[in-house]
């Protein structure tokens, strides 16, 4: 009778213990609560580490000495003690507070781990880390994730999309006003923007070292669409806003796509963040500018519209994106020929339609550019590994791929495109790839042509920072997000939060770098504005031999030239003799640390060239040449 009685005593007690476990989530949730509560201190370790200036990773063992395990050990029961009485307090429709704490913790330690140090391979691996144990914690949350309501949603993903543009222009601005932007490419383009606001044409000097129209090098009418911003305001930083715009606006179609197919709450937010956060999109607007930042947006609504089967959008954004560059109709006909295979109405004859319009164009403009302009030079210099010589132009490209497959198929892969082919697909968990439908590949081929093969030969083409990327991985996320969508819905939630992750980490490692220009621009500022007023002092219609960074701070005028190596005359010895036609420039600007400064300066002072202005400390120096001064006493 006593032994039953101590059972039922026991029993009893252990039931209460157990209902009494379970409102505080245990013991179902304690993996989830320690490793949140651990990544949490870790992170908060990064933070205070930051601020004494110890490295975790490069200075290692003076971390272990300053954060004892004792200590940690204590901090992590403290938060998961704490973690414990939230899940209490909760009401149960909230109670995923421990996946929520896993997700926060395990990202919050990455973001801060690899924050500024411009190392993919550290991102990588704390990224699939951080990916792993969100995989883990979402697939602990009952029931979808989908119940985030839409205005919040939309709040959240505009705020990604507008803090990334204001990032990038920012950032990349600040990058312009410390001098860090060249010629190529930012002053061509400030200068090409100045001809089309003043003659509505775009001859310019600076890119070819004559009068040339820009578009007689790259077929970028759509230029014409920006002119009246630049009007309005006529400066270098507009650009560089209209890029970070341009490149973040594709968020809007993004949205719409991944709705459309069903995505909510968190899982659109991931999917969103695919696309705002992408290292591909974000790090080419710091090759400062280029007509291929207008991509983005437009293929996005491009993607958008064949999605939807929308077909006068369809076509107003094919003849947008032929008019960004000679090349950009291969975008174009990628996109329709995959909605011609998807579609199953009269309607998939657009895309045949439109796919023979974009090639037929794109023959004419190529054959334009190489009879009038300098095709010739950028064909052979992007795709010369499969030109037996520089003549035989794309059909000769055709033939020798059609004739020899496997040398083509050999450019796809090697030690040069291996790290970028990591850089751009693992942040998607290599989604573009998975699928078993023929016709998703279509997405794939600008990727393939326009980085992988031209990047074997012409490395800017396989390096993430420069802007051959901006289009094919606007096709990667589409792809992406459509391979994603045809898995159950559990496991598409799974794929797109560990790519959002992925991309979130890899990103901020790379990006982040990019506030050391804000900072110094902050911590100098009055020594590049004083070289800003010393340019500036430069008339209008004088005509201008500048250094390479200093160009494109001068560059609103008719006539200005690069300064280079080639600018000097030199005799059969190599030794230099003088200036090449220095009679025709008004005005050099240089700069005063630069080694030819200090080898033209005999040549300009010979000529009679003096001192029209400088910059404080040891910066920018401008030379009026005697002639300028005898016509215009007034300078």
């Amino acid at each position: 009778m006593v032994l039953l009685l101590k059972n039922s005593f026991l029993r009893g007690l252990s039931e209460k213990s157990s209902v009494l476990l379970n409102d505080y989530g245990l013991p179902a949730n304690i993996f989830l609560r320690f490793f949140g509560a651990y990544f949490i201190v870790s992170a908060y370790e990064l933070m205070t580490a930051q601020g004494l200036g110890l490295n975790p990773v490069d200075d290692w063992k003076n971390f272990v000495g300053h954060f004892p395990l004792l200590t940690k050990a204590v901090q992590t029961l403290l938060v998961f003690l704490l973690l414990s009485v939230l899940y209490r307090v909760l009401p149960e429709k909230f109670r995923f507070s421990d996946s929520a704490a896993l997700i926060f913790g395990s990202v919050l330690f990455s973001v801060l781990l690899v924050f500024q140090s411009e190392n993919f391979y550290l991102s990588a691996s704390v990224g699939i880390v951080a990916a792993v144990f969100t995989v883990y914690a979402v697939s602990k949350i009952s029931g979808s994730l989908a119940g985030l309501p839409l205005l919040p949603t939309l709040t959240v993903i505009l705020l990604t999309a507008v803090g990334a543009t204001v990032f990038i222009s920012a950032t990349s601005i600040a990058s312009h006003k410390i001098f860090g932007t060249p010629c190529f490419d930012m002053g061509i383009f400030v200068q090409t923007f100045y001809s089309l606001k003043e003659h509505l044409n775009a001859v310019i000097t600076c890119e070819r070292a004559e009068a040339m129209s820009h578009f007689r090098v790259h077929s970028s009418y759509i230029l014409y669409l920006l002119t009246p911003i630049y009007a309005l305001f006529p400066r270098a930083e507009t650009l560089l806003v209209i890029q970070a715009v341009f490149v973040e606006a594709g968020v809007v179609p993004m949205y719409l796509i991944a709705k459309k197919r069903g995505l909510s709450g968190f899982e659109l937010i991931s999917a969103c963040a695919l696309y705002a956060l992408c290292s591909g999109l974000i790090l080419p607007c710091y090759f400062w500018f280029h007509e291929n930042s207008l991509l983005p947006a437009l293929l996005m609504w491009l993607i958008y519209a064949a999605d939807r089967r929308n077909i006068p959008l369809f076509y107003i954004m094919s003849v947008l994106t032929c008019l960004v560059k000679e090349d950009a109709p291969l975008y174009v006909i990628c996109i329709a020929l995959f909605m011609f295979s998807e579609e199953k109405s009269f309607k998939r004859w657009h895309g045949i339609i439109a796919a023979a319009l974009s090639a037929g164009y794109f023959i004419v403009i190529m054959k334009w550019l190489t009879v009038h302009g300098d095709g010739s030079y950028m064909t052979s210099s992007r795709l010369g590994l499969l030109m037996e010589s520089p003549e035989s132009g794309f059909i000769g490209i055709i033939k020798n791929v059609l004739s020899d497959p496997g040398y083509f198929f050999s450019l796809f892969f090697n030690e040069k495109t291996v790290e970028f082919v990591l850089q751009t697909l693992l942040p998607l968990m290599f989604l573009p790839l998975l699928s078993k439908k023929l016709n998703r590949f279509l997405l794939i081929i600008p990727y393939v042509i326009m980085n992988l093969v031209i990047g074997t030969g012409y490395g800017y083409a396989a390096n993430i920072g420069f802007q051959y990327i901006l289009g094919p991985v606007c096709f990667l996320i589409y792809a992406a997000l459509r391979n994603a969508c045809d898995f159950s819905p559990d496991r598409r939630r799974l794929f797109i939060a560990a790519a959002a992750v992925l991309t979130v980490v890899t990103t901020v490692s790379t990006a982040s770098g990019k506030l050391s220009n804000f900072n110094y621009y902050l911590d100098t500022e009055s020594l590049w504005k004083s070289a800003e007023e010393c340019i500036a002092s430069v008339p209008e219609d004088g005509s201008v031999l500048a250094n390479t960074f200093l160009l494109p701070h001068a560059a609103n005028r008719d006539e200005i030239y690069e300064f280079n190596t080639g600018c000097f005359e030199k005799d059969e010895n190599g030794r230099t003799t003088g200036i090449k036609d220095l009679e025709k420039y008004d005005f050099c600007v240089f700069l005063k640390t630069d080694e030819k400064t200090s080898e033209a300066l005999p040549f300009l002072m010979d000529a009679g060239w003096t001192v029209y202005s400088e910059s404080d400390g040891i910066f920018a120096v401008v030379f009026v040449s005697p002639e300028y001064l005898q016509t215009h006493p007034q300078a």
